[in-house]
């Protein structure tokens, strides 16, 4: 998909010496900023476990227990406790 893009004249000196430096086109430079920022900041998905856990009907009936901590884990935060 082609799209345009609109940079200040500061950013666009960047990006000509990042290609400069690099040897990538600024379409590849752009390309890879994107895709790194939405890595960085797209909401974590819910780790394989989980996913099966609440796929099984009767979670209960599994042989092996969810481990809440490990789950909590791969997401990156730590479960919070109410009361």
């Amino acid at each position: 998909m082609n799209f345009s893009v609109h940079f200040d004249e500061p950013t666009i000196d960047r990006l000509g010496a990042a290609v400069e430096r690099s040897g990538l086109t600024r379409n590849r430079i752009i390309v890879q900023a994107v895709r790194e920022w939405l890595e960085r900041n797209e909401e974590p998905g819910w780790p394989a476990e989980l996913q099966a856990h609440f796929r099984n009907p009767a979670p209960e009936l599994r042989e092996e227990t969810l481990d809440v901590q490990a789950w909590t884990a791969a997401l990156g935060r730590e479960p919070e406790l109410r009361w």
